[in-house]
Parts: structure tokens; C-alpha cells; sequence
């Protein structure tokens, strides 16, 4: 690793050199904050929902059909008072026949299966009624959240200030997952179709 950042800094100080005789420049710089900080997300039943096994004769043919809703809860624990937010990273993007939220596979010929959705019902910090809430533009600014979506950063706020995350040792979140189907006329379903959502709650410290 030492022989690597030497190479590194060797290569930058020799650009260096060829920019003092160039007629411009520019420059890299590099920022960032290490905190000693470190919280653990966790989702209950080990984040699976399980919706069985759904006859396709069950969904409807024009609208999409919701398959299962199921509860539950996210915590977080920092060993201090911090803010911070979840990134929920759908790891089946571009799968969902809507992209406002997360994919659910695809079927063995290519078809987009369905989506989840996944709601936000309640929040506590640090045992205090909060309120959840989301930014979709990095953490510039914030609003109420009453789901969490692919592109929106999930936080907590005061529960009379939506406007701003807070810092905090404990959160818990109740989600309530939902499982749709697209319209079964839009799906080969002559054999068993796996469903296949996968989302991952990335911590980002703020």
C-alpha cells in the first residue's frame, strides 16, 4: 500500500511540473471528515419478506396486484449522538415497471415482475416521538417522509421540525413493506417466477 500512494504522489508532483510551463492549470483537491462516530443499521426478521407462493391465477390481468404487505422495523444504534441518513440502494434497479420504486426481478424472459414499496409509519429518536424524513438532492435540504424510494436519503428530524436531520444515539422506523405484480397479461407465467427485491440501506454520516 506504501509503495502505491508513493508511485501516486510522484505521478501528481510530475504533473505539477509539466503545469508550471502550460499556459493554465486546475486542481484536484480532496476533502473529508473522519468521525469517530459509528452506528449500526438493522432491519427486523433479518430485513426478508417472505410472500409465499401466489397463483398467477390470483392477479389481475390489467392493473398491477398486490401480493403481500408486511411490517417491519428499522433501528439504528450509534455508540454517540450523531446525524445521519440511510441511502436505500435498489439492487434490482430498472427492474420495476415504476421507477419511483424498488425493483422486484425480472422473469425468465426478460419481463419487469413487479415493485415494492415501502412505507414509513412511525419514528423515534433516542425514545421521543421524531418524524422520518428525506432529501432528493444529497442532504441540501429536507421534508417530511412517509416512504422511503430509490434516490431519496432517509433521515430523522424533530417531531416539529421537518426541516433539518438531528443528532441522535437511537432511531427506530416502522416500515410496511408492499409487494405488486404487474398486470399478468404483460408476464409469461406457464412456469414458477421468482420474486427477487433486494434493497440496501447504505449509512451516510452527515
Amino acid at each position: 500500500m506504501k509503495k502505491t500512494l508513493t508511485l501516486l504522489g510522484s505521478t501528481f508532483l510530475l504533473a505539477g511540473a509539466t503545469c508550471a510551463f502550460a499556459a493554465s492549470s486546475t486542481d484536484l483537491t480532496v476533502t473529508g471528515i473522519i468521525t469517530p462516530v459509528a452506528c449500526t443499521p438493522n432491519l427486523s426478521n433479518g430485513g426478508l419478506v417472505d410472500n409465499g407462493k401466489i397463483s398467477a391465477g390470483d392477479l389481475n390481468p390489467t392493473t398491477s396486484t398486490i401480493v403481500g404487505t408486511h411490517p417491519l422495523q428499522l433501528t439504528v444504534a450509534c455508540d454517540a449522538p450523531a446525524r445521519f441518513a440511510l441511502d436505500p440502494i435498489d439492487n434490482r434497479a430498472g427492474t420495476g415497471t415504476t421507477s419511483s420504486w424498488f425493483g422486484l426481478g425480472l422473469t425468465d424472459d426478460g419481463e419487469k415482475l413487479g415493485y415494492v414499496q415501502v412505507l414509513v409509519k412511525n419514528a423515534l429518536a433516542d425514545g421521543q416521538p421524531a418524524q422520518a424524513i428525506d432529501s432528493d438532492d444529497g442532504g441540501a435540504s429536507w421534508n417530511r417522509a412517509t416512504v422511503t424510494s430509490p434516490g431519496y436519503l432517509l433521515s430523522v428530524g424533530s417531531a416539529t421540525d421537518s426541516s433539518v436531520p438531528i443528532a441522535v444515539e437511537d432511531v427506530t422506523m416502522d416500515f410496511e413493506v408492499r409487494t405488486f405484480i404487474a398486470r399478468a397479461d404483460s408476464l409469461t407465467l406457464t412456469d414458477e417466477v421468482v420474486m427477487d427485491g433486494s434493497v440496501t440501506f447504505e449509512m451516510k454520516y452527515l
